[in-house]
């Protein structure tokens, strides 16, 4: 098989193909040991490395102070601990970022490359992008495959996506980075691209990549295969407004059967396209959000058309998986943002990220001045993670031969953090007591619960043990479970969980009202091995009775996502408020069909109750970095998955699917439509039946379209009701799926 599609188990895949002594994970950022661990690489005046300095000579600061190392070692030294141990390194082709110019450029050079330097000490993966992620060929060392591999890809158009297509790059670099975590080391990704601009609505998924990337231990290198430039322009970025008051959410769902519940056809219009509709909007948004304008953080930028190592930083990463709940009296209300400009003309990002503080302004790198439109990202991703960028070269083999050469030369530092609360992120910087010399190294890192939280507690095995038992629980919550294809024969499960609030026990702690759940899901084969599991516990700290209360009127909501390849399961999943002698305990098939990213398919159906706008959501970056998720969005609005199933007729039930168009990869996607038909469940009658056209939510060359809808409760009653939706495109082809509801 010429491709490997990417899988949950790449990394595994990756690890797979290694000697033995090689699997074990090495250097990484495991906050939970109380070990931070940074590597830094540091260079002099005209760019060379500086090896020869010691422990003294060096000083790192957490959030301003200075911290006592426990490690210190130079990876190039004979002497190190890691010293001959393999290095790893990945060349991504961005093809959706690359014309087919671009494209033969940097396959040739690439080519070259591998001829030059592949050897039994150096394994090389390549992966491309084109909308959807291939491993092309795992590590290895043997040249000749490798360059078959690069030469023998069939070239295409990459085609601009917009910010919707941009969002996806950045989360195939995130998936990447996740798979490659189980490779051990410091892993190096060249990314032949021809970049793109860092909008404002990208950096939480800039900054959620840069995150995982550094979780794994991955040093992004980007190469701009554009060539030599004639000039760089003086370019101000849009970034993030101050976060302004508490606003309304701004519900967004679309109605099949003509118009919509929430306002007329041409405000939904306008909101699909991205506009504002009146009235519910955050407070103190403004339509296109801006920061004033001013000066801007410097950091190495090239300069005479040779490729310098910019100065930057590298934040360490949270970790993913964990889910959700409302906590200290959280609201559901948007945060507004954008703060109208003034002065300068413009809007400088790293001007406006000075404006609030939270994980994402903590991880966010500096942004070099003078920098191309379509090189924004690059410098972030490069500067983020502790690499540079190449740029403004016909020289792409010479570049990556640079790359090459900093694969062990850094220092490799370690100290143990202060304690802190789970969840927050904090600021790093390293210093060297030597003039004339730059540091590269990450500016931050997160303190995060692990995605399998309870592993090795004695609460898992009591978990564990209601889990595989006939006992029914006494608490009854609701779930449900729809997933999303990420690759081949993988899927992405999020799970939404609607709890009881009576259930949970409220005791007073240190002057609030506190309680904790306890959750563990497990998703069970038919051989009964474990295919995926999770586990977690939610802490609710209230203010006071009245809180606790307010917090009964309505179920609590949790949600997590976990990664399962196709087949078919047993899920199980069991929850234990502390302080409470009963438990509950959901049982539900799980079926994750075969999909080989060629054929036709549609997802799982999320219903939700409430949606937001994107461009709100970057409020939220600080939870997305901690937790680690891939959000619901579709037409510039995030879906909160629901559990619940039974609804009143006033309310606004929407939901999120996504179509799978291999087609798409044409220049003229094809057309898309789906159709609803809804029957009475008792009388099998059918109540309603609409199509919609849907190809305006498609992209050309993405093969994943996400489609926003809604279901009209209203105007169907009370009852109970089959909904089935069918997809289908304009070569004929059909994709279907069902769901049960209630209506009262």
């Amino acid at each position: 098989m010429k491709f490997q599609v990417l899988s949950v188990f790449a990394g595994l895949a990756f690890a797979a193909g290694l000697p033995a002594q090689d699997r074990q994970p090495q250097a990484m950022i495991r906050t939970e040991t109380r070990v931070v661990l940074v590597d830094a690489v540091v260079t002099d005046k005209k760019g060379n490395y500086v090896a020869d300095l010691g422990r003294k000579d060096f000083k790192v600061l957490e959030d301003g102070k200075e911290q006592v190392l426990k490690s210190f070692s130079f990876e190039a030294d004979p002497s190190s601990p890691l010293a001959g141990q393999k290095h790893y390194l990945v060349l991504f082709f961005d093809n959706s970022h690359m014309d087919t110019g671009g494209q033969m450029r940097a396959r040739q050079a690439a080519g070259k490359f591998i001829d030059a330097n592949a050897g039994p000490n150096r394994l090389m993966a390549v992966v491309n992008y084109g909308g959807t992620l291939e491993i092309a060929q795992n590590f290895t060392t043997d040249a000749d495959r490798l360059k078959q591999v690069v030469s023998g890809v069939r070239f295409s158009v990459g085609p601009s996506f917009g910010n919707y297509g941009n969002r996806n790059s950045l989360l195939a670099l995130n998936t990447l980075a996740k798979n490659l975590a189980e490779v051990p080391g410091r892993k190096i990704l060249v990314l032949l691209t021809g970049g793109f601009a860092a909008t404002g609505e990208l950096l939480p998924d800039i900054t959620a990549a840069i995150a995982m990337c550094n979780k794994s231990n991955v040093a992004i290198y980007p190469i701009d295969v554009g060539g030599l430039a004639t000039g760089m322009p003086d370019i101000t970025l849009p970034g993030r407004g101050g976060r302004g008051g508490g606003g309304g959410r701004v519900p967004m769902g679309f109605n099949l059967f003509g118009g919509s519940r929430f306002g007329s056809p041409a405000v939904m219009a306008a909101a699909f396209q991205g506009a504002r509709p009146p009235g519910g909007s955050s407070g103190g948004a403004a339509p296109a959000p801006t920061a004033p304008g001013g000066g801007s953080r410097s950091g190495g930028a090239t300069g005479g058309g040779t490729p310098a190592s910019p100065g930057g930083s590298r934040p360490t990463s949270p970790g993913g998986g964990t889910g959700r709940a409302p906590g200290s009296g959280a609201g559901t209300g948007s945060t507004g943002r954008g703060n109208t400009g003034s002065g300068g003309g413009g809007t400088n990002l790293n001007n406006s990220m000075n404006n609030v503080r939270g994980a994402g302004d903590v991880l966010m790198p500096p942004m070099p001045p003078f920098t191309a439109a379509n090189q924004q990202v690059l410098y972030m991703l490069a500067d983020g993670t502790g690499g540079f960028v190449i740029v403004n070269t016909n020289d792409l083999v010479g570049g990556m031969e640079r790359i090459l050469k900093e694969q062990d030369q850094y220092y490799l530092l370690s100290y143990s953090p202060p304690e802190s609360a789970e969840g927050t992120c904090h600021s790093l910087k390293v210093k060297v007591d030597r003039g004339g010399t730059t540091v590269r190294a990450r500016t931050g890192y997160c303190n995060v619960k692990p995605a399998d939280l309870l592993a090795g507690k004695p609460v898992e095995k009591t978990l564990e043990g209601i889990a595989e038992s006939a006992r029914p629980g006494a608490i009854k919550p609701l779930l449900a479970l729809p997933f999303f294809f990420t690759g081949a024969d993988t899927a992405r499960v999020n799970v939404a969980l609607e709890i009881p609030p009576e259930s949970i026990k409220f005791e007073k702690a240190k002057g609030k009202q506190h309680a904790e759940v306890n959750i563990l899901g497990i998703a069970y084969r038919e051989d009964g091995s474990v295919g995926a599991r999770f586990s977690d516990t939610v802490k609710l700290d209230l203010e006071d009775k009245r809180a606790v209360e307010e917090f009964r009127k309505k179920p609590m909501h949790y949600d997590t996502q976990f990664d399962l390849a196709s087949g078919q399961y047993t899920f199980k999943l069991v929850l234990a408020p502390a302080g409470s002698q009963d438990f509950g305990k959901i049982e539900r098939p799980l079926a994750v069909e075969p999909f080989d990213g060629k054929q036709f398919a549609m997802s799982g159906v999320a219903l939700s109750l409430h949606a937001q706008k994107v461009t709100d959501v970057d409020a939220g970056m600080d939870a997305l970095l901690t937790e680690g998720r891939t959000p619901l969005i579709a037409q510039n609005y995030q879906f909160t998955p629901t559990g619940e199933s039974r609804f009143k007729t006033k309310d606004q039930v929407m939901l999120y699917l996504e179509l799978y168009e291999p087609a798409n990869a044409a220049a003229n996607p094809p057309q898309l439509r789906v159709r609803l038909t809804i029957f009475d469940s008792k009388t099998g009658q059918t109540k309603t039946d609409g199509s919609l056209e849907v190809t305006r939510f498609a992209t050309a060359g993405n093969p994943m379209v996400a489609v926003p809808l809604q279901i009209p409760v209203a105007e169907l009653g009370a009852g109970a009701y089959r909904c089935e939706f069918t997809a289908i495109d304009g070569l004929g082809r059909t994709a279907r799926r069902k769901l049960e509801i209630e209506v009262e």
